[in-house]
């Protein structure tokens, strides 16, 4: 309940000082003056006794005052500098005083000591803020509400200069005037991250807000990301070719050697039995590497065409224990209280959970119960974990490599079109040996959907 505003009084601190010490000497005078009324004293007395009494009264209410409000005035004083933002004024009457007024001192000079340590320790602190971004190869921006750059450090000077393709690095404008008003085109919640091109150059952006004194600002950092991106880039490109042409030259490499085989055997004159027997093989195997091929680039078409995904609001506990019971008794879905809801898409999903578990299924020893599957929901995050009792995994750096396999029959593709598919809607896949025991961990981690209806 909000009080009303007091009324201020019509007297000072210090003439309320002196009422009250006259108030308080009142009593003796009307005492004294009642006594001289009955002793009949003549005038003299009277002069002189009132005199006495009166005369010192001046002196006494100013000593009073003056002690009463000199340490007051003091700390008045001292805190009137700390508002001001001087912490190194301090009281030095600490020893000419006692008592209450004493922790007063006491007090105010352990808050002026303790906001003068806070002070230094912002000013050290913001020197080395100020040091470590004007150093970094990071375009960092602060951008007050209303548009205009306060502050920019060199990094960013010179992307600006670049974007707007200018001989000398510019003083801050706003966005607008500078040609980047598209950093303030992104979400500002928590941190999002934004990208852009300029002149074959790539950058990756981060946005956040901050308030200082009341005010909002935002706080940009672009970084350019164009070695790394070429250098990812051109890493993928070879990763590719040596599986390409691992591929082809496997296929290839018979189809020549046994198409000039059956050119020499097609031109004899005779041909037996067993020289047909060896064409109608050569044929055959001609014919089955043409299919490797054919299939190869399928699942190749497969993976580099992945449709997007289409996401609903789904109930992730069905799913996983709906693909779980594909696989018969092997798998054994652990039952769980936790049923989170997931922005997922159902179909490639489930496809991407079914490679999984295959390939849990195919390393496992084919017990029942040999592949266990669990789901956990953990501070907005869902966690399904498969794990089998196989020999674990050999060789985790080509894990995710396309086409690299170590079955006799598999394709290659299942884990990378697994990973494609869970990071598309934002997860993740890692993938273990245990430390319990022999066999591999698969763990598939989602963001759980806030107040989404299940599908």
């Amino acid at each position: 309940m909000t009080q009303p505003p007091r009324t201020p009084s019509r007297f000072s601190y210090e003439a309320t000082i002196v009422i009250r010490a006259a108030l308080c000497a009142l009593p003796a005078t009307v005492i004294a003056v009642a006594l001289l009324i009955h002793s009949d004293a003549n005038w003299e007395l009277w002069v002189t006794c009132l005199t006495l009494i009166l005369l010192p009264f001046p002196f006494m209410a100013w000593s009073l005052q003056n002690w009463i409000s000199s340490p007051l005035r003091v700390a008045a004083n001292v805190i009137s500098s700390i508002r001001e933002g001087d912490f190194t004024l301090r009281s030095r009457r600490i020893s000419e005083a006692s008592g209450t007024i004493v922790e007063l001192y006491e007090e105010i000079n352990a808050i002026a000591a303790l906001m003068e340590k806070s002070r230094l320790t912002s000013i050290e602190t913001q020197k080395v803020i100020d040091k470590i971004t004007a150093n970094i190869d990071v375009a960092t921006l602060i951008v007050r509400s209303d548009r205009v750059v306060s502050q920019a450090n060199e990094a960013a000077r010179r992307l600006i200069s670049s974007i707007n393709h200018w001989d000398s690095i510019p003083e801050l404008k706003t966005v607008d005037e500078l040609n980047i008003s598209f950093v303030l085109d992104q979400s500002s919640q928590d941190f999002s991250r934004f990208s852009f091109v300029d002149q074959n150059r790539r950058f990756e952006g981060r946005r956040g807000i901050f308030i200082l004194d009341g005010e909002r600002f935002d706080l940009i950092l672009l970084t350019d990301i164009t070695r790394a991106a070429s250098e990812q880039e051109r890493d993928s490109w070879k990763r590719l070719l040596r599986v390409l042409g691992h591929e082809l030259n496997n296929s290839i490499a018979p189809i020549s050697s046994l198409s000039s085989t059956l050119s020499k055997i097609t031109k004899t004159a005779e041909i037996d039995e067993e020289t047909k027997t060896d064409l109608l093989d050569g044929l055959e195997t001609i014919t089955n590497r043409s299919q490797n091929i054919i299939r190869f680039m399928g699942d190749y078409t497969r993976l580099a065409k992945l449709p997007e995904p289409e996401t609903v609001s789904v109930a992730l506990s069905p799913l996983f224990q709906k693909a779980c019971q594909l696989f018969g008794e092997t798998v054994h879905f652990a039952p769980s209280s936790s049923n989170p809801t997931v922005s997922i898409d159902p179909a490639q999903f489930e496809q991407a959970l079914i490679n999984l578990l295959k390939n849990a299924t195919e390393a496992s020893s084919g017990a029942p119960g040999s592949v266990t599957c669990s789901i956990e929901a953990i501070a907005g995050i869902s966690l399904l974990r498969i794990e089998d009792d196989g020999p674990g995994i050999s060789n985790p750096d080509n894990l995710f490599v396309p086409f690299y396999t170590t079955k006799a029959q598999g394709s290659g593709i299942g884990l990378a079109l697994s990973k494609q598919i869970i990071e598309a809607v934002g997860g993740t896949l890692t993938l273990a040996n245990r430390q319990d025991r022999s066999g591999c961990r698969v763990t598939i981690q989602l963001g759980i959907a806030p107040q989404a209806k299940a599908q």
